[in-house]
């Protein structure tokens, strides 16, 4: 008998909104049984995602990366982790250093996408090829007033932006359109 993963069931559980989830839910959902998808071999693998408002919900934690050069959301791979909701929450931490964080929408989604990555080199691990991220999206909110701990060995800022600005931060034409969902979500 095959063991149902926590992604498995979050993903069961997930109400998908528009053309792009209901399409996206679909591949997310063939690929959530298998193990080695939360692992970076596959073409396509998870990944989660940590939307940080602040307390007013008025700003966004947003990290400058280094690979994209563009400011953007915090995250990473799930690297064999199912629960993804924790893997986000461990990136926060490790980008931000922030660990006191509320967890929003009772720990479900706030968006799922398929997204492209171009191949670039990475750090440590040197040229990595084009693949798919199967990303999962949580909101977190946190105090603004808590010490930010830059990850400089990924990150060349970290910050809280304005809710209305986030988006122009972004150089990335897909990225700019993914946070356009997820903000007028949290402001609906």
């Amino acid at each position: 008998m095959t063991k149902i993963n926590n992604l498995q069931i979050l993903l069961e559980n997930y109400q998908p909104q528009g053309e792009q989830e209901i399409s996206d839910l679909k591949i997310f959902k063939s690929h959530a049984a298998d193990p080695v998808s939360f692992t970076r071999e596959p073409l396509a693998h998870f990944t989660a995602s940590a939307i940080v408002v602040n307390r007013t919900h008025n700003k966004i934690l947003g990290i400058f990366h280094k690979i994209y050069q563009s400011w953007g959301w915090l995250g990473g791979h799930a690297d064999g982790e199912t629960d993804l909701l924790a893997v986000a929450r461990r990136e926060v931490e490790e980008e931000s250093g922030l660990s006191r964080l509320t967890v929003l929408l009772d720990g479900q989604p706030i968006s799922i996408e398929d997204l492209t990555v171009a191949g670039h080199v990475h750090r440590t691990r040197g040229y990595v090829s084009a693949h798919l991220h199967l990303n999962v999206t949580f909101l977190f909110e946190a105090d603004e007033s808590d010490l930010l701990h830059k990850n400089e060995a990924e990150t060349d800022g970290i910050a809280w932006i304005p809710i209305d600005e986030f988006v122009e931060k972004s150089t990335e034409p897909e990225m700019k359109r993914v946070y356009t969902k997820i903000i007028s979500r949290i402001k609906g």
